[in-house]
Order: C-alpha cells, then sequence, then structure tokens
C-alpha cells in the first residue's frame, strides 16, 4: 500500500500501563486502549484493529484471573527471554540457567514449541522470528478494511498465523515477542490493551489453541476466505494458488504422519493391555483354563506318540488336538506362552529371579548371590516380559 499508516493520537489525559490491577478497587491503573487512542486512528492502523479484535473477544482466550497462573505465565515469560538471548544454547543448557521451581513449567513450553524437543533452541527462535516478520510485513495487508486487497501478501499472513494456530504455546510465544518488534506508535498501543494484558497474564492457557482461528475468521484470511475473494476479484495467479495448496498439502501430511504415529503407539500400548487383561481372565478363574488347553494337548500328543491314537475315537482325537493346537497357535501369535520352554532341561537362578518363578519345594536361600540348581514341573505363562502365572519350580537333589 502507499498510503502511510497514520501515527496515533495518544490522549493525555488518561493513565496507560502494562500491568492490570491486583484490586477491584483500584480501577485507574487498569489499560483502556479506546479512552487512550481515538478511536479513527486505531482503525486505520493494522496494530490498532489487531487490538480492537483482541479487546472484543480477549475474554473468549483466557481464564479466569488466578494468582497462580499470573505466576505461571511469569516463569514461561523469562523462559522465552532467556531463548530469545541463548538460542544457540541447548535445550538442558537453557533448563540448567533457570530456578529449579520454574523448570518444570518452562520446560513444558519448550517441548511443545519444539516438537517434543525435535527442533533446536535455534530452530525455534528462527521459526518465531520469521513467522513475526511475516506478521509485521504483512499486517496492513490482512488487518486493514480496504477495498482492493492483495491477494499475495494476505495469503503469506494466513500461512504465517497457520505456524501457531491450533496451538497454545506458540501462539503465546508469538504474542508475547510480537510488541517488543512493532513501531513505537504501536507498542503504545500494546501498552494500553487491557486485553492483551489479561492474554499475557494468563499465560498458554488451552483457551489459545482457537486464537489463530478465530484471527483469521475475523480479518478473513483463511484460506477458504482468500480462495472466495480470489475467485470474485480474479486477481490472484494460478501459480500463486498452487502455491497455497502445496502449502496446505504437505501441512496436512506432516499432521496425519503426526497422527498416525500417536495411533499405532496408543494401538500397541492398548493391545498390550488387552492381552494381559485376558491372558490374566482366562488363568485366574477357579479352573485355569490356559493349563487346561495345554494339559488337554499334552496328553492328546503323547497319546498319539505312542499308540498312533488317543482313547477317542480318531476322528475326535485329532479335532480335538487340531483344535487345541490352533488355539495354542493363535495365543502364542498374540504373545501369550509358556515359560520356560523346555521342562527337561534344569534351570540355575538366584533369590533375585524367584519373581519369576513359584519355588514350591527347596531349600531357602542363603543370600541374593546364591544360585540353585532347580526343576521346572509346570511352565508358567507371559505375555511379553509380564508374568500371568509364574512357571513352578523345585530345587534338584545334589
Amino acid at each position: 500500500m502507499d498510503k502511510p499508516t497514520p501515527k496515533p493520537v495518544i490522549k493525555h489525559d488518561k493513565e496507560s500501563v502494562l500491568a492490570r490491577p491486583q484490586k477491584k478497587s483500584d480501577q485507574t491503573n487498569v489499560p483502556n486502549l479506546k479512552e487512550a487512542f481515538d478511536l479513527q486512528t486505531l482503525q486505520k492502523n493494522p496494530w490498532g484493529q489487531f487490538l480492537l479484535f483482541i479487546e472484543d473477544c480477549y475474554k473468549d482466550f483466557t481464564p479466569r484471573p488466578k494468582e497462580e497462573l499470573q505466576k505461571r505465565a511469569k516463569m514461561i515469560q523469562n523462559g522465552i527471554k532467556l531463548l530469545n538471548e541463548n538460542y544457540q544454547d541447548s535445550w538442558a543448557e537453557l533448563l540448567s540457567k533457570i530456578p529449579p521451581a520454574e523448570r518444570i513449567e518452562v520446560d513444558e513450553v519448550y517441548r511443545h514449541i519444539s516438537r517434543t524437543k525435535k527442533l533446536t533452541p535455534q530452530e525455534v527462535y528462527q521459526e518465531s522470528q520469521a513467522a513475526i516478520r511475516g506478521l509485521i510485513n504483512n499486517a496492513e495487508y490482512g488487518f486493514l478494511d480496504t477495498e482492493n486487497r492483495d491477494i499475495g501478501r494476505i495469503s503469506q499472513l494466513s500461512d504465517t498465523i497457520n505456524y501457531f494456530q491450533n496451538h497454545q504455546s506458540k501462539t503465546y510465544l508469538i504474542l508475547f515477542q510480537l510488541p517488543g518488534v512493532v513501531s513505537e506508535d504501536a507498542q503504545a498501543m500494546f501498552t494500553a490493551s487491557r486485553g492483551f494484558q489479561e492474554i499475557i497474564d494468563a499465560g498458554p492457557s488451552r483457551k489459545l489453541q482457537d486464537f489463530g482461528m478465530a484471527l483469521m475468521k475475523r480479518f478473513q484470511v483463511t484460506h477458504t476466505a482468500i480462495k472466495a475473494e480470489a475467485a470474485s476479484n480474479l486477481v490472484i495467479s494460478i501459480g500463486e494458488i498452487e502455491r497455497n495448496l502445496k502449502n496446505q498439502i504437505h501441512t496436512l501430511e506432516q499432521q496425519k504422519l503426526e497422527l498416525e504415529e500417536q495411533l499405532q503407539q496408543q494401538r500397541n500400548q492398548g493391545k498390550q493391555k488387552a492381552l494381559i487383561e485376558i491372558a490374566t481372565s482366562l488363568q485366574n478363574g477357579r479352573q485355569p483354563a490356559l493349563d487346561q488347553m495345554q494339559q488337554m494337548m499334552k496328553i492328546l500328543e503323547s497319546q498319539i506318540e505312542e499308540n498312533g491314537e488317543p482313547a477317542l475315537s480318531s476322528e475326535q482325537s485329532l479335532s480335538v488336538f487340531i483344535i487345541l493346537r490352533n488355539i495354542m497357535k493363535v495365543l502364542q501369535e498374540l504373545g501369550i506362552e509358556t515359560y520356560p520352554k523346555s521342562l527337561t532341561k534344569p534351570l540355575e537362578i538366584s533369590q533375585k529371579q524367584l519373581s519369576e518363578y513359584a519355588y514350591i519345594e527347596g531349600k531357602s536361600f542363603v543370600n541374593q548371590q546364591e544360585i540353585k540348581k532347580v526343576e521346572c514341573i509346570q511352565q508358567g505363562w507371559k505375555v511379553g516380559e509380564t508374568i500371568i502365572t509364574p512357571a513352578k519350580i523345585r530345587e534338584l537333589n545334589t
């Protein structure tokens, strides 16, 4: 745009402060944007429009004021300042410079903005600085209401907001850093905005996840709104549309990969838990089903090996044997199996290993270092490394 941004008109008869009041009776210290600045001035300034949006709906993005939230916000603010000043350090080095009482809260935010430490502090810093530059360079094209808007610049603004939308910690990181890099005129507006100060004092609450989308909807810079505007005025080129679509596809692909990874982890955890519950249910009844199935298969297998057929009819015996063998095979595939593998080979165990076995016959261990030779008289059951029923053992006579 060719028109210069007008300077704000500050009303000197009102006070403008950063901190919100601690007591209800102290109303003179409450920042008031519309009293400190002329409404026309705010509407002609992109950051004035941005702050008017915040003034209208900041309560949607902040929980009820609480002293502990302000304390937590201060900790996180210190952590962000430390990141800005020492972004070339590692995460461990940054945390070592933070008081121990504040490390948990700050480390949680560090994890969120770095995708669980997959990014280095320098990469996070560079990303956030790029996002802030994107806001500053394109704010006047997206936040000001004009007849002919630059679709290319609005798309860049939308891409910038996409960096932190649906992400409370990234949103807070950008909002906290933003007043320090805008013009001096705009800094005075941020100082006078009660809504903005409320958001900063509340810290990165869950409600901030909705800030980015609400901002894009307010100024019609969502991808849907941009496409509709481009179609109506035919300003945007085919190349720009392709770029925006590729960016969206790339973002969706990254989100898909992250969600698939989370889903697979949840499946694995759920599967292991389910198998343990199944095996426990089968074995812990009045008549242990796993033991019964194994015993029946051994009897039938022994009869078939010795006599060629069991006491039952050949057809019935083979059917029962095949069924039981298939069941055992399925259980083994699911991770439910007997241990140890052999009943004929003696074992050597120490007192530390008794948690895996039921020691039903033999002398007591003298100490934890003593090794005893034992034989297994009944195999146990386990799922992976989790013991369902310990194997029964007894000491071998020396």
